[in-house]
């Protein structure tokens, strides 16, 4: 085999290994200065087949995030898993939420 076609696999096996990961990243609110920005990134996670939701505080003005990152799994058994996964995190963010004055979370 030559060098071409082992790197042309070696891409395609790479890109098929990547393709059972599936995240998005969502804003759930910023502060009213717009100073600090609320990140929700919610997905399903292929080897522990399950949810997983991370919430984050980002401070805009620096770059840099700021407070706890808020974790949550579940294991995807159904859809509404993830509905579940999401709202736990949401109340496990509130008091982070509060304390940098993010609105519309």
């Amino acid at each position: 085999m030559n060098y071409k076609t082992t790197f042309i696999l070696m891409v395609l096996l790479s890109v098929s290994a990547q393709s059972n990961e599936h995240f998005k990243i969502d804003t759930l609110g910023s502060s009213k200065a717009g100073q600090f920005v609320a990140l929700e990134e919610y997905g399903y996670k292929s080897l522990t087949h399950s949810y997983v939701v991370t919430i984050k505080i980002l401070n805009v003005w620096t770059r840099e995030y700021v407070g706890k990152e808020i974790e949550v799994e579940e294991p995807a058994l159904n859809p509404q898993k993830l509905s579940h996964a999401r709202a736990k995190a949401k109340g496990l963010a509130k008091e982070e939420l509060e304390r940098f004055k993010i609105l519309n979370a």
